[in-house]
């Protein structure tokens, strides 16, 4: 009988971790992109804004993307579509597989038994893919649109931020999220600026 090693899995839990980290400072970028002296890319690029279904006083951008749709507060983002969807949960700091696609995150009341806590790391990476389709598509309209300086910009402010803690240069980030959409295998641990 041969015996197998086992497989190696498609994305380590740290690099679960940067993507967190990633969203978490991209969020930030996309809410100056709504007060961008020019008018609101996010409506630009194609989002309806309504209020929130949560915290009062913000709002809900949403957008339909490959099969479902992106949904955007300040405090989460996913892509929830084919019966469940991808979370990033700002407060939780963690990206889950939400276990809906009619019922999204509802800011400030979580919904944790929409959450899978038994994900695997490949499950989680799998349901990643539409929303960072969306992001990679997102922030090379951003660039196209503004040019680097913006972004640099938008991360040397966020720098500023207190409690905030800044992931990679935008440049770098965006070559990040390409390589773990595209060639996760060869997929490196982000490096925090300094």
């Amino acid at each position: 009988m041969a015996i197998t090693s086992p497989r190696k899995p498609i994305v380590a839990p740290y690099f679960l971790r940067d993507l967190s980290e990633g969203i978490q400072q991209l969020m930030y970028f996309w809410g100056l992109d709504v007060i961008h002296p020019e008018g609101n890319f996010l409506i630009e690029q194609g989002f309806d804004r309504s209020p929130s279904k949560g915290i009062k006083g913000t709002s809900c951008y949403r957008r339909s993307w490959q099969n479902g749709y992106i949904e955007l507060y300040g405090s989460c983002a996913g892509w929830y579509g084919c019966g469940n969807g991808f979370a990033f949960i700002r407060p939780k700091r963690r990206c889950s597989i939400w276990l809906s696609d009619s019922v999204t995150p509802i800011p400030g009341d979580w919904q944790d038994h929409l959450i899978d806590k038994s994900a695997t790391c490949e499950e989680l990476y799998l349901a990643s893919r539409p929303f960072l389709d969306w992001l990679i598509s997102y922030e090379e309209a951003v660039l196209k649109r503004f040019g680097g300086d913006y972004r640099m910009q938008n991360y040397k402010d966020y720098q500023r931020v207190p409690m905030a803690k800044s992931w990679i240069e935008p440049v770098d980030a965006l070559g990040w999220f390409r390589c773990f959409r595209e060639r996760p295998d060869k997929l490196e641990r982000a490096r925090r600026s300094q």
